[in-house]
């Protein structure tokens, strides 16, 4: 049985996205800021930890509420580093996994949302934010460049 057009596109995404995450992180350790590196590495956790916690909590409908932990402590951590420092990239994160987390939670809370619908919203978001992150960079130069604290 040949793959349908969704998987294969599904599949693309996620291996774009692993991709992506392979060159964003490295970049942000060395070239970020302590914020930076906080946030990507809290980042690479929660793209790790949320495969396990979906296997722990097992079928489809069940998983949601798992990875909801995981992106909701994400977003808090973020929320603390937006109130702990003053860069502009971190109001993006905020809000980029506050989508994330209202996802996670409507699919909670209506078990009609379909998987495919969910893992799409959800990688996309994912995606963003990853480009946010690499963003970040930018920042941390024109911080660098004016001889403000990196």
């Amino acid at each position: 049985m040949s793959p349908s057009a969704v998987q294969v596109a599904g599949t693309v995404v996620q291996v774009f996205g692993a991709l992506l995450t392979l060159v964003v992180t490295p970049a942000v350790l060395i070239l970020g800021g302590r914020p930076e590196r906080i946030a990507v590495l809290a980042s690479l956790a929660a793209y790790l930890l949320t495969p396990m916690v979906q296997a722990w909590a097992g079928s489809w409908p069940d998983w949601p509420l798992a990875v909801l932990v995981v992106d909701a402590s994400l977003c808090a951590l973020l929320v603390r580093l937006l109130i702990r420092y003053d860069r502009e990239w971190l109001s993006a994160a905020v809000g980029v996994e506050a989508f994330t987390v209202l996802t996670d939670l409507s699919t909670v809370l209506d078990r009609t949302v379909t998987y495919r619908g969910y893992v799409v919203h959800s990688w996309a978001y994912y995606l963003v934010f990853l480009v946010v992150l690499a963003f970040s960079l930018v920042e941390v130069r024109w911080r660098r460049a004016r001889g403000l604290d990196a």
